[in-house]
C-alpha cells in the first residue's frame, strides 16, 4: 500500500505541465515579436537619419555646382576668345581669369553604406541616390587626372595649355550640369518627406 501512495505522489499532473510549457512558450515568442519589432523600429530610424544626411548632402553639393559652373563657362569662353586672337597674345597669362574647383561630399552615403543604413532604404532610393553617387565619382576622377596630368608639365606653351584647359572645361560643364540636373531632381523627387 505504501508502494501505491508513493507511485500516486509521483504521478506527473499533464495539465499542469501543458499549461506551464504553453505559458513560457507564449512568453518567448511575445518577448521575440517585441524584440524583432524595436530592431525595426531602430532601423528604420537609421535609414531615416541616413537620408536626411545624404539629402542635406546633395543640396550642398549642387549648390556647389550652382557656384563652379558659371565660373567653368567664363573661363571657357575667356580661353576661346584667346585662342582666336593668340598672335596677339604675346604670352600674356594674366588675361585668363583662374577657374574654381570645388571637390563634391559623400561622406553621408559612405556613412550609411558603413553603418549598413543602406540596406534599411528602400530599395528604389537607394538605387537613385547610389547612380547619382557614382556619376559624381567619375566626375571627381576626370578632375583628378587633369591636375596630375597638368601639375607636371610647365613646357608647354600658354596656348598648349589655354587648349587644354578648354578641352577639360568642356567635358566637365556638361557633368557638372548633369550632376545639378541629378541633384535637383533627387531633392525634388525621391529624397522628398
Amino acid at each position: 500500500m505504501q508502494v501505491k501512495n508513493q507511485i500516486r505522489n509521483n504521478k506527473i499532473d499533464f495539465r499542469k505541465l501543458i499549461f506551464e510549457f504553453t505559458s513560457v512558450s507564449f512568453a518567448v515568442l511575445v518577448a521575440l515579436v517585441v524584440n524583432q519589432w524595436r530592431a525595426d523600429y531602430n532601423n528604420k530610424k537609421i535609414a531615416e537619419k541616413a537620408v536626411d544626411n545624404i539629402k542635406t548632402e546633395i543640396i550642398e553639393n549642387r549648390d556647389i555646382m550652382n557656384k563652379i559652373i558659371p565660373n567653368h563657362q567664363l573661363v571657357l569662353n575667356k580661353i576661346d576668345s584667346l585662342l582666336l586672337i593668340r598672335e596677339n597674345l604675346d604670352n600674356d597669362t594674366t588675361s585668363i581669369m583662374p577657374f574654381n574647383i570645388i571637390l563634391t561630399n559623400s561622406s553621408a552615403w559612405e556613412m550609411s553604406k558603413i553603418t549598413n543604413a543602406v540596406f534599411y532604404i528602400n530599395f528604389d532610393t537607394a538605387n537613385k541616390i547610389a547612380k547619382v553617387y557614382n556619376l559624381q565619382k567619375y566626375y571627381e576622377s576626370i578632375i583628378k587626372q587633369y591636375f596630375i596630368k597638368n601639375s607636371f608639365s610647365n613646357k608647354e606653351t600658354d596656348i598648349d595649355n589655354f587648349k587644354k584647359t578648354k578641352q577639360f572645361l568642356e567635358t566637365i560643364i556638361p557633368l557638372e550640369e548633369n550632376l545639378k540636373s541629378l541633384y535637383n531632381r533627387l531633392i525634388n523627387e525621391v529624397l522628398i518627406k
